[in-house]
């Protein structure tokens, strides 16, 4: 048996899980334990719950819902993978489920990490955190294991009162409850205090790395799943084909806006300022979106990069029109571009934005994400997707 102690972000916990299960293989149990989860980690770490599913090994959630940490996006996703997902919540107020523990066992060996990492983009990879890694090699060490694993029972496999499992029934209570956030509104809660520009001279700064890029917008993942359409979407990645205007105007989807009101902030809560007067006013962001842009076409190196651009978005109420106007775009985005959006995991951004022009090399492989026509006639209708 071995003991580690780690500090991120020296030593970030999702990279170690990453290499983990990339250097021994899908583990024959992991078991994540954590009072809040965010939509992002989640689904970055989705596809190796499905690995390890796959080669037959069980994976099982523990989460909680205090504090407004873990959404009800989050939750709906967890249900959706078919794994043993437990709900741990004390109704009695002033009581917190507040654990971060995680348990990789293979058949030779074993890793549990206990620490103050819980499942989000900070925990794992973004925050100042700490924790011990204990690493059994067995079958030597089964006995200590079992030691670990008989005294973080409580944990590992909570049961009584204030344990449930996460059974459509009780998602559906879940769903209902107000306390229980939107993900927009969780990671605002789970970034609370934090000042989108620090202010200069007071603290100190250094630079931490990015978490992992969740979908590879440049380069579009191996596969792109893209989510069925006619039912909400629960994910912040979103793929359109589109075209600016000469004006620089960019129309988005008003029935994309419906399907995932929370990506958009819909409905808007701000509204224009007329130029004229009698003129009338139309809902838009305020204050504008903050965003990065990339745009790529034939050549590897990007045609046009923005950053920190505003991003005026309109809902013009008559016409049933999201615009959004990015005047630096035209002449250099052709017609039927793909445009990717994703909520940026920068404190200072709203999100990021890659476009691929119909000559990138990757832009056939975006158009698969696009699953949805959009509504008329005349020319070929646009498409959209969720992915």
């Amino acid at each position: 048996m071995d003991v580690e102690f780690l500090t991120q972000p020296d030593t970030r916990i999702g990279d170690l899980i990453d290499l983990g299960i990339a250097q021994y293989g899908p583990p024959l149990e992991l078991v994540m334990v954590s009072a809040f989860a965010s939509l992002r980690t989640v689904l970055r770490f989705k596809p190796k719950v499905v690995e390890i599913k796959l080669a037959g090994g069980e994976v099982r959630l523990v989460l909680g819902v205090d504090l407004g940490g873990t959404s009800k996006e989050v939750l709906q996703e967890a249900a959706s993978w078919e794994v043993p997902v437990t709900i741990v919540k004390n109704r009695m107020f002033g009581i917190t489920f507040h654990p971060k523990l995680y348990l990789l066992r293979w058949p030779n060996r074993a890793e549990i990490i206990v620490g103050s990492s819980n499942f989000t983009d900070g925990g794992f990879y973004r925050n100042y955190e700490a924790s011990s890694r204990t690493i059994y090699a067995l079958p030597d060490d089964q006995h200590v294991l079992d030691k670990a694993l008989s005294e973080l029972k409580r944990f590992l496999r909570p049961v009584g009162p204030t344990a449930a499992l996460l059974t459509p029934a009780y998602l559906n209570s879940l769903l209902a409850i107000t306390d229980i956030p939107s993900e927009a509104v969780s990671r605002r809660i789970r970034a609370e205090g934090i000042p989108k520009r620090p202010p200069p001279g007071i603290f100190g700064y250094e630079s931490i790395p990015a978490a992992p890029n969740l979908h590879g917008l440049v380069s579009p993942p191996a596969v792109i799943t893209p989510l069925p359409a006619g039912e909400p979407a629960r994910t912040d990645s979103f793929a359109i084909q589109v075209r600016a205007h000469h004006n620089g105007e960019i129309f988005l989807s008003v029935t994309a806006a419906l399907q995932n009101p929370v990506f958009f902030n819909w409905p808007f809560n701000g509204h224009t300022t007329p130029k004229k007067a009698g003129n009338p006013s139309y809902p838009q962001i305020s204050p504008d979106p903050v965003v990065d842009i990339v745009v790529f076409g034939a050549a590897p190196a990007p045609l046009l990069a923005l950053s920190g651009y505003s991003l005026n978005t309109v809902y013009y109420e008559t016409k049933s029109e999201i615009r959004i106007t990015a005047s630096p775009l035209v002449g250099v985005m052709t017609d039927s571009s793909i445009m990717i959006m994703r909520r940026s995991e920068a404190a200072e951004r709203d999100y990021d934005i890659v476009i691929h022009c119909p000559d990138s090399p990757n832009y056939q492989r975006w158009l698969e994400a696009c699953g949805q026509q959009m509504p008329g006639g005349g020319k070929e209708p646009r498409r959209f997707g969720w992915f």
